[in-house]
């Protein structure tokens, strides 16, 4: 977790360059990266946060007025005086969307988020049973509006003519998110909790060679959007239907830096405006 006055002040410089076109995205990861990576407490995800979401909004109102920020909670303990950002915001608040995986995020989001986006690896019935009824159960106790709310779930899209081609590079990334025991309750809802097990024992063996192989076909087709365009648009379609828009990448993990530039070339030029 960044330090909550850094991405409040971030959030407010880029919404002034963009001339009030940024929505600041906000997510936990997961607990080995924070505490190996970053050296940062993990803590309990949606409580930790609901409160840095509460705490950024409450100095980016504030930043520019001059008045004390005090903030005390279980995750952050913020008191700033003496100090005022120099100029005003561009307009009243940013929005705020937050990433989600299980229930618990998505219900926070739709407590506190304007927003959620969806994990690259998400199936239809996850997004339908975990996602959706759990950002709209928080949306409900919360008693705000569906529509003041924006779900923006995303697709792993892999387009090729060549589909061997694009379940291998599909796969590749699959494999790479296998190794996060965090989520495991994505893979067994599919039964494929043996084939992540795999990928997992493989990556702490330090064999990558041997990830992609833990990976079968099937379980590309229930996460990820793999083969010529029409078969991609199609997942696309179905998962756009459930959302306020959708949030399309390339497979990103152990493939070449033109492979992926070429994957995420095809995707502006098949989806892209205009």
């Amino acid at each position: 977790m960044r330090s909550p006055f850094i991405v409040a002040l971030s959030a407010l410089d880029i919404d002034e360059m963009s001339g009030g076109r940024f929505r600041l995205g906000l997510g936990a990861g997961v607990k080995r990266l924070n505490e190996t990576w970053h050296g940062v407490r993990y803590g309990r995800p949606a409580p930790h946060m609901r409160e840095t979401i509460e705490v950024v909004r409450l100095i980016m109102a504030k930043a520019h007025s001059g008045e004390a920020i005090r903030f005390g909670g279980s995750y952050h303990d913020i008191d700033i005086r003496g100090w005022a950002r120099p100029h005003a915001p561009v307009r009243e608040t940013v929005p705020i969307y937050t990433a989600a995986v299980q229930e618990g995020m998505a219900r926070m989001a739709g407590d506190v988020a304007d927003g959620l986006i969806g994990h690259p690896m998400c199936s239809l019935r996850w997004l339908d049973e975990v996602l959706v009824a759990n950002f709209e159960a928080g949306l409900a106790r919360s008693g705000r509006e569906r529509g003041r709310f924006d779900f923006i779930p995303t697709v792993c899209c892999a387009i090729s003519d060549d589909e061997e081609a694009a379940y291998d590079a599909a796969r590749r990334t699959v494999a790479f998110y296998a190794t996060v025991r965090t989520y495991a309750p994505l893979w067994e809802m599919h039964g494929f909790g043996d084939a992540a097990r795999a990928a997992g024992e493989a990556f702490r063996a330090g064999d990558l060679a041997a990830m992609p192989a833990s990976v079968p076909d099937e379980m590309v087709d229930a996460y990820c959007a793999a083969g010529p365009l029409d078969k991609v648009r199609e997942r696309v379609t179905e998962v756009a239907q459930r959302g306020d828009g959708v949030f399309l990448t390339p497979p990103t993990y152990f493939l070449a830096p033109e492979e992926l530039a070429e994957y995420q070339r095809r995707i502006v030029d098949a989806f892209a405006p205009g």
